[in-house]
């Protein structure tokens, strides 16, 4: 019995199997596969495959809708009858590409029964589109967005991937079916974000297939209205970047797995016929991927920043593409590190939930929920899915076989600058850490603590609270009412630059009842440290109101029964953990204390950390006492940290913001 098959007889003691918890040790992914074992994805797919599996066919015969025990259900992602269907959406990619690929095994156990994975694609086809059937998905809302809409692409996609003797086998009843329900989900346009790719690829996919079958039929002008509202979205001389939300200056990993990731999608479908519109694409697209192996650290996780996080290795979707389309411009072995380190370091930090057979709507057993969006279901997690794709590279080529490469990170110190962008990668060599500076990042309130950090890491993930009563103040600068306990970061950023000397200078307000605050932050870096200099402009009748300012570290993360080391002296405090990892913070003037925190809610509560149970951070306390108050301090994170007395040596006579 080969593995595979062993993997496939043993469905229920993976499904059983222990989950690896969270803990602060460093997720370094164990030592490489042997080049030449294409099966080095295979271990989480089927296990992700047979998990989804057993829960599909637990819910509907057909497998056309999934529901997942103590899964989230919201009404906008339920079909008709009240079931899920999202999972079932976001799996078709991945198992349209084993089969496309003959990959084996090609039959499964369940329930008791053996089936091919193809006979189940059928199902899905034939009973989730049929409005006769009970597990029919619902056709899209024809007055506002439905999350259809966003489904119907990858659904639409993985048809198409599937290819010509799948859609006969079909048959037209089913093709016929289809097409009206693809249909309906290009009736309301959305052309603001990046939701705009959705149904640019759905009409896409329609126009492919209406060449040689009959039932289908797309509109080229949508298409191309879509395409032309995405074009907006492109920044000017942007690296590539696409700014996603009105309003807002929005640069996150929806450049991955939504911007980069659907063009390529469509231009796998029909680039080759609208070569007009795909040179641009790809001009932007070649202009973006270079610096994509920069943003992952050495322990395997990209830099966290951003909502939908919870798509985990979604990130490695456009690179898997670029790929097998040509265009991607490091070398294979370099991908193949980048693809196994970066999934295998969100399966130990406890993205399978095993006795549930499922993926985790959270990062790991105690780990803050609120780094799930309210538009989280039980299937949303399932976009990562996507990277599967990675199975149409055929078995001999060299992402299969070449010996992996180090990541940039760990071959060189590097600082990425992106000034239209205003913003910075940095990454240093002796420690594998990447941090992603930004100066003009700012979204809707829903979203606020994934975007106002000062700066993010691969290494010391963010805190997260909903509700806008209570900011964390982890990298941030917050403003806290005495009275109420209310508190308030940054509502508008007004102006953000990245300067020639790399440092940033993002001018923003608050507001704290009825008092706006003008605040113009400067960050400076240098190694893994990190200056600050607040200048607050405050209306006079503030000062005697007695309004406090907290300025935060990185948080250190923390398992449920962690513990760590403090050292102090005079104006700094440094936080260490048994596995290395350090903080220290420097209070260079205008805070009146520098303490550690190990909750940032009012009631106490720790499971603020998005992949931790718990943390701990240093705090900076203030209060305003006058109209103008200038704050300034220093920070130091990292994974690998300088010994206690070089680091005091390093910061010795440096305070270069304070002379500013």
């Amino acid at each position: 019995m080969d593995r595979r098959q062993f993997m496939v007889s043993s469905v229920a003691l993976i499904a059983g199997a222990a989950a690896i918890p969270v803990n602060a040790a460093d997720l370094t992914a164990p030592n490489s596969p042997i080049p030449g074992e294409p099966e080095f994805l295979d271990d989480n797919f089927l296990t992700i495959l047979n998990g989804f599996l057993r829960n599909a066919q637990r819910t509907s015969d057909g497998f056309a809708v999934c529901e997942f025990p103590e899964g989230t259900v919201l009404k906008g992602c339920c079909n008709p009858a009240g079931k899920t269907y999202v999972s079932v959406a976001r799996m078709l990619p991945a198992m349209a590409a084993w089969v496309n690929a003959a990959r084996e095994p090609s039959e499964f156990i369940v329930g008791g029964n053996s089936l091919s994975l193809r006979e189940i694609l059928l199902s899905i086809y034939r009973t989730a589109f049929d409005p006769a059937h009970p597990d029919f998905w619902g056709n899209a809302r024809s007055d506002k967005a439905d999350q259809k809409q966003v489904e119907a692409s990858i659904a639409a996609y993985s048809m198409w991937l599937l290819g010509d003797d799948f859609l006969r086998d079909l048959g037209p009843a089913s093709r016929t079916h289809f097409q009206a329900w693809l249909a309906s989900c290009t009736v309301v346009p959305e052309h603001k974000h990046n939701h705009a790719w959705f149904s640019a690829l759905n009409q896409a996919v329609r126009l492919e297939l209406g060449k040689r079958w009959p039932e289908f039929s797309g509109d080229e002008a949508w298409m191309r209205a879509d395409l032309e509202a995405i074009e907006k979205m492109a920044v000017p001389d942007g690296n590539g970047w696409y700014n996603d939300y009105p309003g807002y200056h929005v640069f996150d990993y929806y450049n991955f797995w939504a911007f980069a990731s659907h063009f390529l999608l469509w231009n796998h479908v029909v680039g080759n016929s609208y070569r007009d519109i795909a040179e641009g694409y790809i001009a932007r697209l070649k202009e973006f991927l270079p610096a994509t192996p920069n943003f992952f650290g050495s322990n395997g996780s990209q830099v966290m920043y951003g909502r939908s996080l919870i798509y985990r290795w979604g990130t490695l979707t456009p690179l898997v593409l670029a790929y097998m389309q040509g265009m991607w411009p490091h070398s294979p072995g370099l991908l193949r590190a980048l693809v196994r380190r970066h999934i295998d370091f969100f399966w130990k930090a406890g993205a399978w939930d095993a006795e549930h057979g499922k993926l985790r709507e959270t990062f790991a057993v105690g780990s803050s929920p609120d780094v799930k969006e309210g538009y989280i279901d039980n299937g949303h997690p399932y976009w990562c899915m996507q990277a599967y794709l990675a199975y149409l590279i055929p078995p001999s080529d060299p992402f299969w076989t070449a010996p992996e490469e180090p990541l940039p990170v760990e071959v060189r110190d590097f600082r990425l600058r992106f000034p239209a962008l205003g913003m910075v990668l940095m990454g240093k060599r002796r420690s594998g850490q990447v941090r992603w500076l930004q100066s003009k990042n700012l979204h809707k309130p829903t979203y606020h603590d994934k975007y106002l950090k000062f700066s993010y890491s691969s290494h010391f993930p963010f805190n997260v609270r909903k509700g806008s009563k209570h900011r964390p103040w982890d990298q941030t600068l917050i403003f806290r009412d005495p009275i109420t306990g209310e508190s308030a970061a940054r509502l508008e950023v007004v102006e953000g630059k990245l300067l020639p000397d790399n440092s940033l200078v993002t001018h923003w307000r608050t507001k704290v009842r009825d008092f706006t605050f003008d605040v113009t932050t400067h960050v400076r870096t240098y190694d893994e440290f990190e200056e600050r200099m607040h200048t607050v402009i405050a209306p006079k009748e503030v000062a005697g109101l007695a309004i406090e300012i907290l300025e935060g570290s990185y948080s250190l993360g923390l398992d449920a029964d962690g513990t760590y080391q403090t050292e102090s002296g005079e104006g700094w405090q440094s936080l260490q953990t048994t596995n290395g990892y350090m903080i220290a913070t420097w209070n260079l003037g205008g805070f009146d204390s520098l303490e550690a925190s190990e909750s940032l809610d009012p009631e106490g509560k720790q499971d603020t950390n998005i992949l931790y149970p718990r943390m701990v951070l240093n705090t900076l306390r203030g209060v305003l006492r006058r109209d103008i108050t200038i704050l300034v301090s220093r920070h130091y994170a990292s994974p690998k940290p300088l010994a206690l007395k070089q680091l005091l040596d390093e910061t010795r006579n440096k305070n270069f913001l304070c002379t500013l």
